[in-house]
């Protein structure tokens, strides 16, 4: 494969070559996706359904999502990692647009509040949980 060949995943999400020959994500991930890099990530039972729908609550499954502007640099992909208070995964923190980066670090800032997810907003005021049901639903499939 060669710069700018397109590679369709999953009917929704398109890799694209870009100039560093690095793949690029481009478009929404379907929860099946979300739930394997937040498997992949180390979340797993009760909490892997919580994080997914984290990850649907803060971002709506795109990883290229960019919130909290003003905040640092911003929140960066589908967990909204914030550069503030996450300055270990800068200086580019655009890096974080990678689905399987920002699992792995939604993981660890997971396994730093002590296996909790008080650190997500959308966690601390509920608004996750309208997305538990489907991800379930996903899961069982």
């Amino acid at each position: 494969m060669k710069k700018g060949d397109l590679i369709l995943l999953g009917g929704a999400v398109l890799l694209v070559l870009g100039a560093s020959g690095a793949a690029v994500v481009m478009g929404r991930l379907s929860t099946d996706q979300i739930v394997n890099v937040a498997r992949n990530a180390g979340f797993s039972g009760d909490d892997l359904v919580t994080a997914v729908s984290i990850a649907l609550a803060e971002s709506g499954g795109n990883p290229k999502a960019l919130g909290d502007i003003g905040i640092g640099q911003g929140s960066f992909g589908l967990w909204q990692i914030n550069s503030y208070y996450h300055p270990e995964y800068g200086p580019d923190f655009t890096v974080l647009y990678d689905p399987q980066t920002n699992a792995n670090a939604a993981y660890s800032v997971y396994s730093l509040a002590g296996f909790n997810f008080k650190p997500w907003s959308t966690f601390k005021n509920g608004a996750y949980a309208k997305y538990v049901s489907p991800v379930q639903g996903v899961l069982n499939a």
